[in-house]
């Protein structure tokens, strides 16, 4: 398998969306390929962020917001500390 079948899969694997022998199949290679390991692991960095935003943040009017979100995921994944929840 190469990395370029397995980038396709590398989001669902990270929010555990396969199914069970994709999951073993993708989870395989992740293994073994450290550039995978390193996208997976920003995939879940970015999820472990969005899961801190009050829910008031997630619901609602998205128009105008996503160069901003972009903006931020991006920070956030390029962070040296891990995000922090907010008060």
């Amino acid at each position: 398998m190469t990395c370029e079948q397995e980038r396709t899969e590398l989001a669902a694997y990270a929010m555990a969306a396969l199914d069970p022998k994709e999951a073993v199949r993708v989870g395989g290679h992740v293994g073994k390929c450290p550039a995978c390991a390193g996208e997976v692991g920003e995939i879940r960095t970015a999820l472990a962020a969005v899961r801190l935003l009050p829910a008031e943040e997630l619901l609602g009017d998205w128009s105008g917001k996503l160069p901003e979100l972009r903006e931020a995921a991006v920070r956030a994944a390029l962070a040296k500390d891990p995000p922090v929840a907010r008060p």
